[in-house]
């Protein structure tokens, strides 16, 4: 290899990445495992195609899953090349299809001033289709699994498999999939009516322009020559068939992924479309970058034999020239408040004499409900703690109220948006009087807005009318305003001229004022877009409600903050710490009882990769944590087993923490069996309610459960709670109301 150390491009590549990064024109796949330093050899390779290969800034396009690796690309591609950045298209999925939509969608039917609907959005309208076919979701009723998440999270499922309306109900085959098309049309419906997309539009309705319009595609593959993936690993059919579109001119799609880290299977991700990327270009060059910078290889090791054990996976192994590190420590505690305090206890320990900061350290669990635990113990120990996944900035209702005005001064059709703000602050426009605005509206088949300024026609009590009439007159002049003012003057004269300012002063709670605090910080963070902005449409109010659209939830963290972050072990792909926890480590827990339950080896792998992933966080030092017992869901349960992931681990990997934990403790049970096997134990099952009396039980009696097999019954507790050892999962503590037991 020549002398590259003066070479800005090609210095300090090993020689994978070196290859890589030097690969000329053809699709090119790179295997990155965690820590290989894959943006690196992205931004890198981008950067020796415009110097070595003659490619333009325009001509390229790269596409990843967040707006903060968008950025991090854009800049770190600027440092080389230090030009024409600003022509090159860099983006998420969704914010690259947004921006073709605005420009071409006209062609399908959607008008550049579309709006991008929101979570809550969406769910509002799915609650107004159930309402519409009279479909009660309350408790009880016989449609009360259809849900509106229910039918919203089969809705997107649709959309990522490129299916329409038509098409889903062609597939409907129970009927809850024959009333989910019903209410699927009637979304689709509504989100016409009121001008809007959802997230999975934007690519679903790209992927509808680049098919059906020839001279739009054609367009594209004369502009990028050349398109980037990352994370290809977590994208979906929908993406897919996106980047398949863009790049089938000239075949110079470069993919970066790793199939050991696709944990998104639950939201459509499809990890054999990595694997089969090979397939669909049999002229593909393939790199693997197994070097990892990230951890010393006692981790590395550890991750590899949790990993090995996946089928559906193309064989790689990570190595460090760290060699050696500290082994893994594990804490086995009595329960979940002893595990709790331990974690407390070695994060004060390492701050204090190992002088690791707060922020350096990671308490990672398998679902949210293990947080609470972790919080009190943060809490009551004085240790200064941040969760990943609370409620957002722009998920709080003030700021939502706030957006919600610029959005209808925007897109008026925007009747979600106009319900939202029409008596926020309360105006006396009450429910009786906007049901009868919108029978009104639809009679006369225009939008709500254009019937509040119509409300003088209407028969509406004079009261009412006044009311509607200041409205929309306010309204009138937002609007008036949105074409001078910036867009943080805009939103000060909404907090202010709409009354919102002035309610939670009078309100004077302690919430009130954070509450306000909240949206006047929105104008600091309008502040900050438009001095990034570069031109005028940038600046625009369509710029500023696009980017609030996209954001995501990783992206709002403080990440500056010195503080001991709590978070699932999904929201922490693509980060590192130095100091990571892994906690629950039981069967049950992780893997989760109904990924073991289920019967699909895919459930049990995609659990596998999302543990591996937590164990290539750590930088330095990764604790593993499990309960003896634990209450979880409102159930206890006892002599837990260790997690499988914990015993694929070889012994020498692993050192006991203080006195706390049997690398292969032997619980006994009733029969003799080693309830320590691969078996799930600690997810709370609920089943359909049937109450039973723990009286029809005495200690000795065998029984059966749906779920657990057949035990033995130890101890009545109470009226209602027996407790059980089940010969593969250990003693439990079950609530007869909601898992009832049949005597053998």
């Amino acid at each position: 290899m020549p002398n590259t150390a003066a070479d800005p491009i090609l210095a300090n590549l090993n020689p994978p990445q070196h290859e890589a990064v030097t690969y000329g024109d053809g699709p090119l796949l790179i295997f990155a495992g965690a820590g290989s330093g894959k943006t690196r050899v992205l931004t890198h390779r981008i950067a020796y195609l415009m110097r070595e290969g003659g490619a333009r800034a325009e001509e390229i396009l790269a596409v990843t899953f967040t707006n903060k690796a968008a950025n991090e690309m854009k800049e770190r591609i600027g440092r080389l090349v230090g030009r024409g950045v600003r022509a090159m298209w860099v983006g998420t999925f969704h914010a690259i299809c947004a921006r073709i939509l605005r420009a071409d969608g006209e062609a399908i039917g959607i008008p550049s001033n579309y709006v991008i609907f929101d979570t809550e959005d969406q769910l509002t309208v799915v609650g107004d289709c159930l309402k519409e076919l009279g479909i009660s979701t309350a408790n009880g009723s016989g449609n009360s699994r259809l849900k509106p998440n229910t039918v919203l999270g089969r809705i997107s499922d649709a959309k990522n498999d490129l299916l329409d309306p038509d098409d889903f109900a062609k597939e409907a085959r129970t009927p809850d999939e024959q009333t989910i098309a019903k209410i699927y049309r009637m979304y689709q419906e509504h989100l016409r009516a009121n001008n809007a997309l959802d997230f999975d539009d934007l690519i679903m309705k790209t992927v509808e322009l680049l098919q059906g319009c020839p001279q739009v595609l054609g367009a594209l593959h004369a502009r990028f020559r050349y398109v980037f993936v990352d994370e290809y690993q977590d994208i979906n059919l929908a993406q897919y068939r996106f980047v398949t579109l863009l790049a089938q001119a000239h075949r110079n799609l470069c993919v970066v992924g790793d199939d050991d880290q696709s944990i998104y299977t639950w939201r459509g991700a499809d990890s054999r479309l990595l694997l089969r990327f090979e397939r669909d270009y049999p002229e593909a060059h393939v790199v693997k970058l197994e070097q990892n910078y990230r951890s010393p290889q006692t981790i590395l090791d550890a991750a590899y034999h949790v990993i090995c054990r996946n089928k559906t996976r193309k064989e790689k192994r990570l190595w460090t020239e760290r060699a050696g590190g500290d082994r893994l420590q594990c804490y086995r505690a009595a329960d979940e408040h002893g595990e709790a305090a331990f974690i407390a206890r070695m994060i004060r320990d390492l701050v204090r004499h190992q002088r690791v900061r707060y922020k350096e350290v990671a308490v990672l669990y398998r679902i949210n409900a293990l947080s609470r635990v972790l919080e009190q113990m943060m809490i009551s120990q004085g240790i200064p703690y941040r969760i990943v996944g609370g409620l957002k900035f722009f998920a709080r209702k003030e700021i939502k109220d706030i957006i919600a005005y610029l959005r209808v001064l925007y897109n008026p059709d925007d009747t979600v948006s106009l319900r939202r703000i029409i008596n926020v602050p309360t105006r006396g426009i009450g429910a009786t009087t906007l049901s009868r605005l919108e029978e009104l509206a639809a009679e006369q088949r225009v939008s709500l807005f254009q019937m509040l300024l119509r409300v003088d026609e209407t028969d509406l009590a004079a009261r009412a009318q006044g009311a509607v009439r200041t409205f929309a007159t306010m309204m009138a002049g937002f609007m008036e305003l949105a074409g001078q003012a910036t867009i943080t003057e805009l939103i000060g004269r909404i907090i202010t001229d709409s009354g919102y300012e002035q309610m939670l002063l009078e309100e004077g709670t302690v919430q009130a004022r954070t509450r306000l605090e909240n949206i006047r910080e929105l104008l600091s963070e309008s502040q900050e877009f438009e001095a990034q902005a570069e031109d005028d449409e940038g600046r625009s109010l369509r710029a500023f409600l696009e980017q609030i659209s996209l954001v995501t939830e990783i992206e709002e963290t403080e990440e500056g903050e010195d503080a001991v972050t709590l978070m699932t072990l999904h929201a922490a792909k693509g980060l590192e710490f130095p100091v990571v926890f892994l906690t629950g480590m039981e069967e049950g827990v992780f893997p989760l009882a109904r990924a073991v339950m289920s019967g699909n080896a895919n459930d049990l792998e995609e659990e596998r990769r999302l543990c591996y992933v937590g164990i290539t966080r750590a930088g330095t030092h990764l604790y593993c944590t499990l309960s003896e017992s634990r209450t979880l869901f409102g159930a206890t349960t006892y002599n837990n087993a260790p997690s499988r992931f914990l015993r694929d681990i070889p012994d020498e990997l692993i050192v006991p923490a203080e006195d706390g934990y049997a690398p292969r403790p032997a619980a006994p049970t009733w029969d003799g069996t080693d309830a320590t096997r691969h078996a799930p134990a600690a997810e709370a099952i609920i089943l359909e309610a049937s109450p039973r009396d723990a009286g029809a039980f005495k200690a000795g009696d065998r029984v059966r459960h749906k779920a657990f097999g057949d035990g033995m019954v130890l101890a009545i507790q109470g009226s209602t709670r027996v407790t059980v050892n089940f010969p593969r999962l250990g003693t439990k503590t079950l609530d007869l109301t909601f898992a009832p037991l049949e005597k053998l």
